[in-house]
Formats: C-alpha cells, structure tokens, sequence
C-alpha cells in the first residue's frame, strides 16, 4: 500500500507533464482555442479538464490514460478544424454563421429570435461597443464565436 507521501509525490509529477504536455499540444494544435471561442473549440477545453481529471486524481496507472484521451480530442479538433476549412456545409453545422440581428436602425425580429436573443439582449450588446441605440447601427451581427459585432451608421455632415 503506497504512503500518503508517495501519493502526493505521484500527483505532484503527474501533474507537471500533464500541464507540460497540454501546453505544448495546445501550442501546436490549439492557437484557435485561445481566442474567443466558438463551440467546438469551448467543448474541447471543456472536455481536456474531464480527459486529464482521472490521470490528475487517480494516482500513476491512468496518467497515460489521461495523456491518450487529451491528445485525441486535440488531434480530432485538428481534423475538423482542417475540414471545415474545406468544405464550408461541415463549417456551418460545426461552427454556424453569423446572424445579422440589427439592419440600418432597424431590429430584425425573426433573427433575434433564431438567435435566441431579446431585445434587450442586443440594446445591451450595442451599448457596450458604445452607441447608444439600434439606430446608430448600420450591421449588429452575432457572431459564431458569440460576440456582437456592431458597424455603426455614417452620420449626415450636413454640408
């Protein structure tokens, strides 16, 4: 029966090429996960912390179990990273397109609905890349990575 020291020496080692190898695999395979995230990407971090918890927690016999897992998930992200950049269908099931939600001042009801925003959520969103209302916007767009974006109306110089 192993000690409680040597458990936590096992966990503390285990730990370390865990973190060495997520940072190293992530390095290569995973620049996209560092930015704002769209869904495939959220779920693969997501799901890195459930691939490597037994290997953190289990003691030495399910780190390689752990290592395995993680690295699979990285290398299918890769694969359907690399696919979607062919073949734009399999983009738009895995990733989505972006949603114009508000046109030249005006709210586009039946977007904000398939969206799954309100009202409210857009004013909200436009208020915070600073204007003031839906009518100083020419394009609000939510995007497939979850942010608005917002392309503001040319103001009348009036000559």
């Amino acid at each position: 029966m192993p000690s409680l020291g040597h458990e936590l020496l096992t966990a503390f080692w285990q730990t370390i090429v865990i973190y060495l190898f997520l940072i190293i695999a992530l390095r290569f395979v995973g620049r996209a996960i560092m930015a704002e995230s769209t869904l495939p990407e959220y779920l693969i971090v997501a799901l890195l912390g459930s691939a490597v918890e037994l290997a953190l927690y289990a003691g030495s016999s399910r780190l390689v179990t752990g290592l395995a897992s993680a690295a699979t998930l990285l290398v299918l992200n890769r694969i359907f990273t690399m696919l979607a950049t062919r073949s734009s269908r399999l983009r738009r099931v895995l990733v989505g397109t972006p949603i114009v939600l508000a046109h030249d001042g005006q709210v586009v009801p039946g977007n904000l609905r398939r969206a799954g925003f309100t009202q409210r959520d857009l004013l909200t969103a436009i208020r915070e890349r600073g204007y003031a209302s839906v009518d100083d916007v020419r394009f609000a767009i939510l995007e497939a990575n979850g942010t608005v974006g917002v392309v503001p109306r040319q103001k009348d110089t009036g000559s």
